[in-house]
């Protein structure tokens, strides 16, 4: 989240997870908004942090460009 000054913002971190070996290092949910959600997440064979870089670079293009990427692929509901 971005504050009223433009400051980012950490929310809702009750849905994070902790990594376990027993499942290397994978997490299998599927939490979050559909637009910033790697493809990872949406194959059902299990992600890692790395999907975090994705979310990440979705968030800095739509703040340089103004538009989210994928709102043509979302229009209708899941």
């Amino acid at each position: 989240m971005i504050d009223n000054k433009g400051y980012m913002t950490l929310i809702d971190l009750g849905t994070c997870t902790f990594l376990k070996k027993e499942n290397g290092y994978r997490t299998f949910t599927m939490i979050g908004t559909p637009h910033y959600m790697a493809p990872e997440i949406f194959n059902g064979r299990g992600y890692n942090f790395s999907t975090d870089f994705w979310s990440l670079g979705i968030i800095i293009n739509e703040l340089f460009t103004g538009n989210c990427l994928f709102v043509m692929i979302w229009k209708t509901p899941m």
